[in-house]
């Protein structure tokens, strides 16, 4: 009996555990990637990364988080926090005045071939002088 109360503990344990980022090739450039866009724009990037990807979220949302965050000076928290509320994406986009299909650019550029930190903070300045703020 007490065996097979440890082998439910091992198993409940593995299922329950946190993977480790990433988990194959593909992943790892996808992380690389997305280090290279928003590496110096976050904190604990990986950290965020991992709880998101633990919460079941994909790649694609992920990038999506991130990048509304940067654009809105919003924390990944808060944009969550719309999220669980129920919104979309694009209708979160449109809450914070950013257009939705910033959206699909920055997940093409990350899945593609990524852009760097400086050349999204350039599209950013680029959008904020659009809307004639300094």
């Amino acid at each position: 009996m007490r065996m097979v109360a440890c082998a439910a503990a091992i198993v409940v344990a593995l299922a329950t555990a946190t993977p480790a980022l990433p988990q194959n090739p593909g992943e790892t450039l996808i992380l690389q990637r997305i280090n290279a866009v928003y590496g110096t724009a976050f904190d604990d990037l990986e950290g965020l990364v991992q709880k998101m990807r633990t919460a079941g979220m994909g790649w694609g949302e992920i990038i999506i988080v991130l990048h509304l965050a940067v654009l809105s000076g919003r924390s990944v928290d808060q944009i969550l926090t719309m999220r669980d509320g129920g919104l979309g994406f694009g209708e979160i986009a449109r809450a914070l005045g950013i257009h939705p299909g910033e959206l699909g650019k920055a997940v093409a550029a990350v899945m593609s071939e990524g852009r760097s930190t400086e050349g999204l903070e350039r599209a950013a300045d680029a959008r904020e002088r659009a809307r004639g703020r300094p």
